[in-house]
């Protein structure tokens, strides 16, 4: 997209916040129609407001231009961002009687009202409204939630998007904010049998419900008079209360197994396995005395399960003794007579 320098370049040449300006200078007009929302909550009627809710700010706004053109209309950041900026632009075209635009961003802050360098928090509105009601106000304010607009909130500019032309035309859009109802039922999870409703304030269990690892010999091969694994079997588990998107990852003596994707829709398990490969000659080569028993091996395990933003939200460990057994007359198959066990 071709912001160049414009961006800059608007700002010191002055732009025309108004629609409907009779200024001759301005060649583009642009209007706010429908206006974006922002929500705000808190956990509960007795603390305060503390997340936003919204993801995205959404306006309908309407552009015209003398003459037509191709544009771009986009909501400012209060930075250069070109990754933002290729993401949220609408290029559509423009002429001279009016025509409306949907555009949309990622979240943010209002621009400042009092301190130029710090955006507006709508947290701190609502607790500031909050605060300053007592008695019945303050009853009702906590019941049903408040909503007021807040003015010259964020500056939407449609600019013309050709190489050869820099005419510009801003609003300064207002924005709504609503601070949810504090006291208000609030959603449970889903369970097989009920139970109290949640204490007011209360941490939410944590997603993943259960985990666990076990580790069993896959293959094995011929050491002299001794059998070895050569191959475990890793079995990893993990059960969730609600919907869970992420990633599982076994972690072992100089081993990382490859990473499982875990997409849960609602309550549920996953089993993840993998494979870990024995070494019991590091130097090369089987041993080379027939009746010598390969030395135990002690091996740890983890069983790690982390969100979408890698955060590790839950570990199992895993210790285990590795042995070879001696060849009997009827050789035995693959877990018979087990030669993995937990390890005290």
């Amino acid at each position: 997209m071709r912001l160049r320098t414009l961006m800059m370049g608007m700002f010191a040449a002055g732009l025309v916040a108004a629609a409907g300006t009779t200024q001759a200078a301005e060649r583009i007009e642009i209007a706010v129609g429908s206006m974006a929302e922002i929500k705000v909550d808190g956990p509960s009627s007795k603390s305060p407001y503390e997340t936003v809710e919204t993801e995205k700010l959404e306006y309908v706004v309407s552009a015209r231009s003398n003459r037509w053109r191709t544009m771009g209309i986009y909501i400012y950041p209060g930075k250069y961002d070109s990754d933002y900026f290729r993401r949220y632009t609408v290029h559509t075209t423009v002429e001279e009687k009016w025509s409306k635009y949907r555009i949309t961003a990622s979240y943010l802050d209002p621009d400042p009202t009092k301190i130029r360098n710090e955006r507006t928090s709508p947290v701190d509105l609502c607790n500031e409204r909050l605060t300053a009601t007592s008695g019945a106000a303050r009853e009702k304010f906590l019941k049903t939630g408040v909503s007021f607009i807040h003015h010259q909130a964020y500056r939407i500019i449609a600019y013309d998007d050709s190489i050869s032309n820099s005419d510009s035309g801003s609003v300064m859009a207002p924005v709504k904010i609503t601070c949810m109802a504090l006291e208000r039922p609030r959603p449970r999870s889903k369970s097989e049998t009920k139970g109290p409703p949640p204490r007011e304030g209360r941490e939410m269990a944590p997603t993943i419900k259960k985990a666990a690892l076990r580790i069993e010999p896959a293959k094995v091969v011929q050491d002299g008079e001794f059998l070895c694994p050569s191959e475990l079997k890793l079995h990893g588990y993990m059960e969730t209360i609600r919907e869970f998107y992420g990633k599982a990852l076994f972690v072992g003596p100089h081993y990382l197994s490859a990473i499982t994707t875990l997409n849960l829709q609602g309550k549920g398990s996953r089993n993840v396995t993998a494979t870990y490969e024995m070494n019991w000659h590091k130097m090369g080569g089987f041993t080379t005395q027939p009746n010598a028993e390969p030395a135990k091996q002690k091996l740890t395990f983890h069983f790690n399960v982390a969100d979408k933003d890698g955060k590790l939200r839950k570990t199992v460990e895993e210790t285990v003794e590795v042995s070879c057994k001696k060849i009997k007359v009827a050789v035995p198959t693959v877990g018979d007579e087990m030669t993995v066990k937990p390890a005290n």
